[in-house]
């Protein structure tokens, strides 16, 4: 451990520079109208982006950091789609294993600089849009408990 400690005087971590570790709790509760299990999943993770033309290059450089985010947190996979009937209407797709993973991104895993990338590609969003997000399971081991009437989502 200690040769492998050395190995940093000679060759450098590079692209740490600008990253802030903090740990940033930025992302609500999904509400649902099920109470998944920790176990349960995987879960599909999916945000709806709204950008100008204009602005479809710098959105997609943006993009590049949040997907590695996304992976660094715990997506298994991650894709962004372009709508073929709104070229304005970008797709992110992520894939997280159960939903208590999925949690732990919320809760305990998203840094100030993960935060930083998200703003950074919502900055191009078109004005009055936000990114819808939706969390959907996988239909043959997903959550089938309800949640009880009068529950806050």
């Amino acid at each position: 451990m200690l040769l492998s400690a050395l190995t940093l005087l000679r060759w450098k971590l590079y692209g740490m520079e600008g990253i802030d570790p903090t740990l940033s709790d930025h992302w609500p509760t999904p509400p649902l109208v099920f109470v998944p299990g920790p176990s349960d999943g995987p879960v599909l993770v999916s945000v709806v982006y709204r950008v100008a033309p204009d602005d479809r290059g710098a959105f997609l450089d943006a993009m590049d950091d949040v997907a590695r985010s996304r992976r660094r947190t715990g997506a298994l996979t991650w894709g962004l789609f372009q709508d073929g009937n709104e070229p304005g209407r970008f797709i992110e797709n992520y894939l997280v294993g159960s939903w208590g993973e999925h949690l732990a991104q919320h809760h305990s895993r998203l840094t100030a600089t993960d935060r930083r990338f998200e703003d950074r590609a919502r900055a191009l969003l078109l004005p009055g849009t936000s990114p819808e997000v939706t969390h959907a399971f996988d239909a043959s081991v997903g959550p089938t408990v309800p949640k009880p009437e009068g529950a806050a989502s």
